[in-house]
């Protein structure tokens, strides 16, 4: 994520409106790993005191979006958020 580029903030309720292709915005196995990682911590701080994170990831026009919100769950492909709104794994930059 280069530090001059302009981040969108959305809501959950319009991960609706976003469209995302198959490919992997990261392409390094470790930093994969450390995404992975911070993904299932996000789940835990979320499922055991409620807290929010910012997810940051990259739509199909290839703009960095950001979320605030609680990760409920986790599958092999996709985060899963609060109502049973899910964002694919492989978009996800950052989560902090």
């Amino acid at each position: 994520m280069d530090t001059l580029e302009k981040i969108y903030p959305t809501k959950k309720e319009f991960l609706y409106t976003l469209k995302f292709p198959d490919e992997d915005v990261i392409k390094n196995q470790q930093e994969k790993e450390l995404r992975l990682h911070s993904i299932n911590r996000a789940m835990r701080l979320g499922n055991v005191v409620k807290n929010k994170v910012r997810i940051y990831f990259r739509d199909s026009l290839d703009r960095v979006i950001f979320v605030y919100t609680t990760v409920w769950g986790v599958t092999k492909n996709d985060v899963i958020l609060k109502k049973g709104v899910t964002l694919p794994i492989k978009r996800i930059i950052h989560v902090d």
